[in-house]
């Protein structure tokens, strides 16, 4: 059954249609009736109705007049002294409106490094424009006096800070809320949340069962492989292949097993030579194509059918998936090598490409350091099309580990230069990162040299450089971007994209003045 129209809704469709075609209704056209006005023209009523709906909206839910009044007590106002300033706050009302709106998360994550709080008259309007997710996410910088009017107006539902997951709204809850519930609780206690999922898994919908399951990759471990194999059985492929992607990341389960030796006669690596020329020849991989799937390899995750986008063999397709689900230590540990020469010997086959796409997909499941770096070099000098390595070096900064990811994106940045900035650019537009001071000024540099360099006659986008300018270390950004623009000539391919990249930047050099602590 549909949800019964709010008072906005009734509004809206009878503005819609007009006051001559829809009579205003009867009920439910005031937020309190006891607002109603009579002796009204039609048009005047719902323009004030209207009004009155829109400031009742903004400022909460009035308590019925047999309430008793608020006790002071009840609203928590947070220390005055930590709040944002004036100018931030107006910063941040431009961004909710169209200026620079993807900063808001920005200015949000440096208000709460800066333990900063909104003013309470600031809430109304954030609340009302930000997502629950959003204000979720950044309800240390709403405070305190936040969770008061979400409590008085639902549609600003905001999760205490406090609040623990709860088995009541994982039972009763939307979709969106159960699974937010089963992250929560799985975050906390991983084998309470596999009990709530086991308790509702035969009455839940395919389609519910499918996202729940890919809530066990949080604090994933053996003692979810009971329930994850009976999974791998489901009548809805999604679930199956949901089960399996857990699984695989299990490497002594054993589905691990099960893929293992499916896949280890596969592939053949030459011993060592022994003499003094031995250790010069390099070892040699032979690799053989399974010859079919079974019933009980789909079961595991593997697709017997490419996706149609995807050239590439079925038999190799099979490969890959098996190569991809197994952890790349696997092939130090059985062939005594360390990972630049495995990758060496699997990029001398002729399925190199293949095989280096598989084993970029087993780090993605199983990071590791060594092999992280290794891919990382082999990409860096592959022949295949720019997006490919552009997607491939930016998936492996994604799994790379904190301390590792921003000295990878350096090297990756020096060694590519600005002779391969088509790829730098790929790689700096999906890699989600704030970069550090070396990190800017070697992309800085790479872009500097491309913009000399270019001679096309057609205009970049204006929002080229959004990204890097949303990223980019202000400071060195503010000392060499307005540079290049004096440099770049007016009539410059590069010439809109670079104006814009110096006003996000500055934009955000003034939101952090805004935010600081002494600000």
């Amino acid at each position: 059954m549909a949800a019964p129209l709010t008072s906005w809704e009734r509004l809206t469709a009878v503005a819609t249609l007009g006051t001559g075609r829809a009579p205003l209704p009867a009920e439910g056209l005031w937020p309190d009736p006891a607002l109603e006005q009579g002796d009204v023209v039609p048009e005047s009523a719902l323009l004030r109705a209207a009004a009155a709906t829109y400031i009742w909206n903004l400022a909460g839910q009035r308590a019925v007049a047999q309430a008793t009044a608020v006790a002071a007590a009840d609203f928590a106002r947070g220390d005055p002294a930590t709040d944002v300033s004036e100018p931030a706050a107006w910063r941040l009302a431009r961004m909710i409106n169209g200026d620079y709106k993807d900063l808001i998360p920005h200015w949000f994550t440096l208000a709460t490094e800066n333990g900063r709080t909104l003013p309470p008259h600031w809430l109304p309007v954030v609340l009302e424009a930000l997502t629950p997710a959003a204000r979720n996410e950044f309800a240390a910088v709403l405070g305190p006096a936040a969770q008061w009017l979400a409590s008085r107006n639902r549609k600003w539902a905001l999760r205490a800070t406090t609040q623990a997951p709860s088995e009541e709204r994982w039972n009763t809850g939307t979709l969106e809320e159960r699974r937010a519930e089963l992250k929560a609780q799985r975050a906390a206690d991983p084998a309470l949340a596999r009990a709530w999922l086991q308790s509702t898994w035969t009455t839940d919908p395919p389609e519910a069962r499918e996202e729940f399951l890919q809530t066990l990759l949080i604090g994933l471990s053996a003692d979810d492989e009971t329930f994850l194999e009976a999974a791998l059985d489901d009548k809805r492929k999604g679930v199956r292949l949901a089960a399996a992607e857990c699984l695989s990341r299990l490497p002594q389960s054993a589905h691990g097993g099960r893929n293992l030796a499916r896949l280890e006669p596969l592939l053949v690596f030459e011993d060592k030579k022994g003499g003094l020329f031995g250790g010069l020849r390099k070892r040699k991989l032979e690799v053989q194509l399974p010859s079919a799937v079974d019933k009980a390899a789909t079961r595991d995750g593997i697709e017997a059918k490419p996706p149609a986008h995807r050239k590439i063999g079925e038999r190799v397709f099979w490969l890959t998936q098996m190569i991809a689900m197994t952890p790349p230590t696997h092939w130090n540990t059985r062939f005594g090598c360390d990972a630049a020469t495995f990758i060496e010997a699997a990029l001398a086959t002729e399925y190199a490409s293949e095989l280096l796409t598989a084993l970029s997909s087993a780090v993605a499941r199983h990071p590791d350091r060594e092999w992280i770096s290794a891919l990382s070099t082999a990409w860096l000098n592959s022949t295949d099309d720019v997006q490919t390595i552009s997607q491939s070096l930016a998936a492996l900064l994604l799994v790379a580990p904190d301390e590792h990811r921003l000295p990878l994106l350096e090297a990756q940045l020096r060694e590519l230069g600005s002779h391969r900035f088509d790829i730098v650019f790929g790689v700096l537009q999906m890699i989600d990162l704030r970069w550090s001071p070396a990190a800017t000024q070697l992309a800085l540099d790479g872009l500097a040299a491309s913009v000399r360099a270019d001679r096309q006659q057609w205009a970049r986008a204006r929002n080229t450089l959004d990204s890097w300018a949303r990223r980019c270390d202000i400071g060195v950004a503010q000392r060499l971007v307005p540079p290049m623009l004096n440099a770049c000539g007016e009539n410059s391919s590069w010439r809109n994209a670079l104006e814009q990249l110096n006003d996000i930047v500055e934009f955000r050099v003034a939101m952090n003045q805004e935010l600081r602590r002494d600000g």
